[in-house]
């Protein structure tokens, strides 16, 4: 990594006195823009001689989100000297990013789906966006008057996180925010109301994360976290399967007890635990929400027999499947 930050013959190199908008002007063509009284919104075009790509902003309450979605001809290097004055959420979905400054001991590398909060006050140095490969990222800037027009400008310590600095992965909760940023058809206020609500949202999950993974006591391979959050996702999204823990930790190539240690730490539960709860809330929203029967939705979640589904109903619920289902005709 120090060899490519030294690097500085075959990529792009930018010097920003103020904002991002700097950065944009100069890489992107605007196509598009809206203003109204909730919310501005801009996407932008990279210009061919740089690569190919857009960059999108949106802006509410002083609140910044921007996405760039993009593959440039070369490395970009951006020197930033600036008094901006924000809590940044970084995630980095796809690509590289390497954030040096003398406020850092160490260079901070952003590989895909990885995170960083950072506070962006006089931040003098660079950021190193690796090009020759597609690059995703999310950004969000937050303003202290958004901050406290929410509360909680006084119960959380960012100065704290920040000085760790610690990149993070992107959590399967956090993705999944992130997705419904770009998927959102709302407008006017109910767009507005949609952005803050996920953007809170997300602040909420980013600090929480930061208080599972208590970096100061616990040194983790950032691969390993990620692998955790791969074997999560395949549990939530498989649930008629029956995983054994082998099996998982061979899927996703980590040692069996590492990853029994590090998903109980993470979940609260072991996978198996874990699993059963996920099983269990879906077969209530089965029964709540659908006529599937008892057998349809025992073999929906990985049991074959319904009677041993029942019974762990029961067990987990205080009652049966049917017993739940007549008690709400």
């Amino acid at each position: 990594m120090n060899k490519k930050r030294r690097d500085y013959k075959n990529c792009e190199i930018l010097h920003v006195d103020q904002s991002d908008d700097e950065v944009f002007q100069t890489l992107a063509i605007e196509m598009e823009r809206k203003n109204n009284s909730f919310f501005q919104f801009k996407k932008q075009v990279v210009q061919p001689k740089y690569g190919n790509g857009c960059i999108s902003s949106f802006i509410f309450d002083e609140v910044r989100l921007i996405i760039c979605r993009f593959k440039l001809t070369k490395d970009l290097v951006i020197h930033y000297n600036n008094d901006d004055d924000f809590i940044q959420l970084t995630y980095v979905v796809e690509g590289e990013k390497i954030i040096s400054s003398s406020n850092f001991k160490n260079d901070i590398l952003l590989e895909s789906q990885d995170s960083y909060i950072a506070n962006t006050h006089n931040f003098k140095g660079t950021i190193r966006i690796c090009g020759a490969k597609t690059y995703k990222e999310i950004r969000i800037k937050l303003p202290s008057t958004f901050l406290l027009k929410h509360g909680i400008t006084n119960q959380l310590n960012f100065k704290k996180i920040v000085e760790t600095n610690r990149a993070q992965p992107i959590s399967n909760d956090l993705f999944n925010i992130l997705l419904n940023f770009e998927s959102s058809r709302l407008n006017g206020i109910s767009k507005k109301i949609f952005m803050e609500a996920k953007v809170l949202e997300l602040l909420a999950i980013q600090m929480e994360n930061y208080n599972i993974m208590s970096f100061n006591k616990y040194r983790i391979c950032m691969g390993s976290i990620k692998k955790v959050y791969a074997v999560e996702r395949l549990i939530k999204e498989n649930l008629a399967k029956n995983y054994l823990v082998k099996n998982l930790s061979n899927e996703v190539g980590l040692n069996e007890n590492v990853l029994k240690i590090e998903f109980k730490r993470i979940y609260g539960a072991t996978m198996s635990e874990y699993s059963k709860k996920l099983k269990m809330e879906k077969a209530e929203v089965l029964l709540l929400n659908t006529q599937l029967s008892v057998y349809e939705i025992s073999d929906a979640i990985g049991y074959k027999n319904a009677t041993h589904f029942s019974a762990a109903f029961k067990k987990y619920f205080g009652e049966t499947p049917m017993q739940f289902r007549n008690k709400l005709e």
